[in-house]
């Protein structure tokens, strides 16, 4: 069986020779469980917070708890080759060792997070049809799963699993043979623009993430890969667990309601952590809180740092830069699609302000409204070819929205960007958030990149608003940083500061300050959500 390590990068010198050197090769047959578990058996797989005590969980207890759960699901709940199951869990070795036992199977996985509210949980049961919820036994999910007619298989409170929970089960020695297009992953996206759409995946997926590599700045032995990206979704799941683990590399396994940046240096300090993923809000709080710095670095591993969903502004990438002496590489991809362009330092430095360039083994394209390639520097839709290993297998129960997201053999992202003449890709934002006002197509990325340059913006987000005359007004909600007076006078310097550094096109018409910012259950911020909040002058 090929395996996602037999795709590394370990000689290219620069983007054109890693491109240029890079073929896929046929994949026959592939589990993205055994691909997780084939590594030395004394290695530290999962570390997870138990307390103020970090607890390791070597790859062969991995390996032997995950064969012991599939035989508790195939045996006692009657899971079989293509059953979706549900699992809610907490962020650590239980959940791993059930997403493995799931694929183990042939099973789907269908990951719910716990920041869901009930009829969005509801909706993940009841669409999927799972056979069984994998959860931690609280009343609440219980209910749940009740109402939606699932079963459930509890752990009955925290991680009993590595307390033996599990030794009544004999280890099932044999993994389904499945192939790269049988059904692994049901990930649901965020539903930003409507009910979340489950998102099926392959198995082949998991290869697809094989420029995870070069982004990682090489994959080196004894490294620790951390993130507070929750594993329901897809950025979490690929590169928080499944990633790591088939290159055999250490995962710690925390997350907490709020990203604390003393915490977060602290866990790295304590696990030797190597490789920190997190996204760019998360970033930031680390900048200005002084938690990482040049003093914090000396002790310690921290080599690589990887961000995704939005671009870098400038002044965050010099602060890792200067700092504390790394590069940020973003890594860009959603849902149906994840990881298909980013940046490598280990392949020569990009405009941190870019999404970077399409990683190698994905073709990548900006399309017309006609779906026809267009010149460099004109904007269009990113479009990835559908057969790609990395894309999805099709929307699950929407034969309908799966015909609209992939047409005439390309993968539509429904994000709005342009290339430059070395290939290097700008982004615009979503094709749904593009701002058209007074003849105009404006991304908010850049708007908001401006004003994220001046010091009394802690974070912003820009969306247009509905108007008569100019068709959408452009309008801007800042969230200060702590002590800034919020004033008609700092209004009109960040307008300033757009119309010198975008364009008076491009300036916030409407500036409004705000004590937060909504966001998605993924994270991200949440424009839909400024809109309706603008739109019926409520302020958020």
């Amino acid at each position: 069986m090929i395996r996602l390590s037999d795709l590394r990068f370990p000689a290219a010198r620069d983007w054109d020779e890693a491109r240029a050197a890079f073929t896929w090769p046929p994949i026959g047959d592939y589990n993205i469980s055994a691909d997780c578990l084939d590594h030395e058996g004394d290695r530290a797989a999962v570390l997870t917070l138990a307390g103020d005590r970090l607890e390791p969980l070597s790859f062969a207890g991995l390996a032997d708890l995950t064969a012991r759960l599939a035989r508790c699901l195939a045996e006692v709940h009657g899971v079989s080759f293509g059953d979706r199951v549900a699992v809610k869990l907490p962020q650590g070795a239980d959940m791993a060792v059930a997403v493995l036992a799931v694929l183990k199977l042939g099973a789907v996985v269908v990951t719910v997070s716990d920041v869901l509210g009930d009829e969005a949980v509801l909706h993940r049961l009841t669409d999927s049809g799972a056979r069984l919820l994998v959860c931690a036994g609280a009343e609440r999910e219980l209910g749940l799963a009740h109402r939606a007619g699932t079963a459930v298989l509890a752990t009955e409170g925290g991680t009993p699993w590595l307390r033996g929970g599990l030794d009544r089960y004999e280890p099932l020695p044999d993994t389904a043979a499945t192939g790269p297009d049988d059904a692994a992953l049901l990930l649901y996206t965020s539903g930003t623009t409507g009910k979340s759409k489950g998102v099926l995946h392959g198995h082949r997926v998991l290869l697809g993430h094989h420029a995870i590599d070069l982004a990682w700045d090489r994959i080196r032995s004894g490294d620790v890969a951390y993130s507070p990206i929750d594993w329901a979704w897809a950025g979490g799941l690929m590169l928080g667990l499944l990633v790591p683990l088939a290159h055999g590399v250490t995962v710690l396994a925390h997350r907490s309601p709020r990203f604390d940046p003393q915490h977060a240096v602290r866990l790295f300090r304590e696990a030797g952590v190597s490789i920190g993923m997190f996204p760019p809000t998360a970033l930031r709080i680390l900048r200005h809180s002084g938690a990482l710095t040049a003093e914090s670095m000396r002790d310690l591993r921290l080599r690589c740092l990887i961000t995704g969903a939005e671009a870098v502004e400038p002044e965050l990438a010099a602060w890792a830069r200067d700092e504390i002496g790394l590069t940020v590489n973003n890594a860009f991809g959603q849902t149906e699609a994840n990881a298909l362009i980013g940046h490598a330092a280990a392949l020569g430095p990009l405009d941190p302000r870019s999404l970077g360039r399409p990683y190698p083994g994905h073709e990548i394209a900006v399309l017309d409204a006609d779906r026809v390639p267009v010149a460099p520097g004109v904007a269009g839709e990113l479009a990835v070819r559908g057969d790609d290993p990395v894309c999805m297998l099709r929307y699950w129960n929407a034969p309908e929205a799966t015909a609209a997201k992939v047409r005439d053999g390309w993968l539509l992202t429904g994000d709005s960007a342009h290339a430059e003449p070395d290939g290097t890709l700008v982004f615009h934002g979503r094709a749904d958030d593009i701002i058209k006002s007074g003849g105009y197509r404006l991304g908010p990325a850049e708007i908001e990149a401006a004003l994220r340059t001046d010091p009394a913006v802690a974070e912003c987000a820009v969306v247009g608003i509905p108007e008569p005359e100019r068709g959408h007004v452009v309008t801007a909600f800042v969230l200060p940083a702590a002590g800034t007076n919020r004033s008609d006078d700092l209004v009109r310097r960040l307008q300033r500061r757009v119309r010198d550094r975008v364009g008076a096109h491009a300036y916030p018409r409407r500036v409004e300050f705000v004590a937060d910012l909504p966001r998605t259950a993924t994270g991200k911020i949440d424009r839909r959500a400024l809109r309706l909040a603008a739109e019926k002058g409520v302020r958020t």
